[in-house]
């Protein structure tokens, strides 16, 4: 293989599929990328064996071929070269293919850099994809959705269908819903086009968070469900996962159909006493007391021997006098998902699922357990 490139755009690419490397991979297939060169460009590809990504970019190809470099050497080295265009050649001739030199294309620099790779065939990436089985998709929609959700996703919960976004397509419709045990979010939003699968399914948290990046400044994607698995098409960058098995949670069963009480209140205020109140709440849960009187929340948090905070913040409430605890980092999560200057919050007492709410978004719900008092 001997391909130049411009280090710029290369390091971009890096930078697009390393995402899904593992910090704990050392000196392994796992821990590589692999590099694939043909006609006028070149692909970069990565994989943990659960999720692989490929992106490619255009290049001057001399010599066609491939081979898999370490990921972490490879993006140091573009991070630090100085010149527009790099030249990458595996050498051969001495009968060992697993040697690549990176110089300056320009031979205005006396720059060499020889890096040590490994059989490209032992990384198995993204093959060809039958474009009847992926559809168009909204970038922005779905960036948003997954903004207002993902928080909410459990990291290494032993159960495992709490580790992704649950996907239901319904029609005209999508939902997203997330849980970890302890919240749940859930959104609707309309789709111009159907999607061409019809199951629901759960997407792995790390291949939202690659999709996030992915879409995040493209206008237009493509997605599919590919041999039981997610396909993401966006900015030039491919996307394909292995789902999550097993039976999501009913989450319409955990939204309250009612509640006895609720209140409007204005976000940056909340969010303002919040912090004050957090400073003095005690780890690891933070917990965070609000209690509802008469047109006032009190904010109550201490760390017992330490520190004890009680802020009042004046409200339109008009219930019963009652008191809910919160993990403190729920609800400044919640606040990731109302675009609203105000929010609303429904309560029935101090052991039943709390609701938020957006008022300018009917689509969205919020809704954490409460902490025992």
């Amino acid at each position: 293989m001997k391909i130049k490139v411009n280090t710029s755009e290369f390091l971009k690419a890096i930078h697009a599929v390393e995402g899904v490397i593992s910090a704990r991979e050392i000196r392994s297939v796992l821990s590589n990328l692999k590099l694939e060169a043909e006609t006028s460009s070149v692909s970069i590809s990565a994989t943990d064996l659960e999720i692989s990504i490929k992106t490619s970019l255009n290049a001057q190809v001399e010599k066609s071929g491939d081979i898999s470099l370490p990921a972490k050497q490879l993006s140091s080295i573009f991070k630090t070269i100085h010149f527009e265009e790099a030249l990458l050649s595996t050498e051969d001739s001495d009968g060992d293919s697993s040697i690549t030199y990176i110089t300056d294309a320009t031979k205005k620099n006396d720059y060499k850099n020889k890096l040590n790779g490994m059989d490209a065939e032992e990384i198995k990436t993204i093959p060809k994809v039958d474009p009847s089985n992926i559809s168009d998709f909204p970038t922005a929609m779905f960036a948003e959705m997954i903004r207002k959700t993902s928080y909410a996703i459990a990291h290494e919960d032993q159960r495992y269908i709490f580790n992704g976004l649950f996907m239901v397509p319904k029609g005209d419709k999508l939902v997203f819903a997330v849980t970890d045990g302890r919240r749940l979010c859930k959104i609707e939003r309309p789709l111009s086009t159907t999607l061409k699968f019809k199951d629901s399914v759960i997407i792995p948290s790390k291949a939202i968070r690659e999709i996030s990046k992915m879409i995040a400044t493209a206008e237009t994607g493509k997605i599919g469900i590919i041999d039981n698995q997610i396909y993401v098409n966006a900015n030039q960058i491919e996307l394909l996962c292995k789902l999550i098995e097993g039976n999501f949670p009913n989450y319409e069963q955990v939204i309250p159909k009612s509640s006895k009480f609720s209140a409007v209140i204005p976000k940056e205020g909340f969010q303002i006493y919040l912090r004050q109140a957090l400073i003095a709440a005690e780890e690891p849960t933070r917990q965070i007391r609000l209690t509802f009187t008469k047109n006032n929340i009190n904010f109550y948090a201490q760390t017992q021997g330490v520190n004890e905070v009680s802020i009042n913040m004046p409200i339109e409430y008009s219930g019963d006098e009652v008191t809910v605890a919160f993990k403190g980092e729920y609800l400044s999560d919640v606040f990731k998902s109302i675009d609203d200057n105000e929010f609303r919050i429904e309560f029935s007492d101090s052991s039943s699922p709390v609701v938020f709410k957006d008022p300018s978004d009917p689509d969205f719900i919020s809704v954490i357990m409460p902490m025992k008092i």
